[in-house]
């Protein structure tokens, strides 16, 4: 019986989280979750803008939708994934409570 590592786990879970699987955007910390959120709501937004230009690449009929539409989202998740337009990013940003970001910003001293 192989055990995986924490970290391993954590990175299996972030890997789902971003494709879109809730159970394991449940599992992550709050701060993955809001990154994941904002990543794939900036999927959203991207895959809204290449959809009619990349449904034309596709062509017309059944087949040219079927996979215009897998190629648009493609598109969006890799270009999201990528640092997109940067919305995902402000988005985070926007989400992340205040007094998070205090105390990621503020360095921790330690007591002797």
């Amino acid at each position: 019986m192989s055990v995986t590592p924490p970290s391993a786990h954590a990175s299996t879970a972030a890997t789902l989280a971003a494709a879109g699987h809730p159970h394991a955007l449940r599992q992550l910390p709050k701060s993955e979750q809001i990154k994941a959120a904002a990543g794939q709501f900036e999927a959203i937004i991207l895959r809204q803008l290449l959809q009619d230009s990349v449904g034309k690449i596709a062509g017309e009929g059944t087949a040219g939708s079927t996979y215009g539409f897998m190629l648009t989202d493609v598109l969006a998740n890799k270009l999201s994934a990528g640092g997109g337009l940067g919305l995902g990013r402000m988005l985070e940003q926007q989400l992340t409570p205040r007094a998070a970001k205090v105390a990621a910003a503020t360095p921790t001293e330690e007591s002797p």
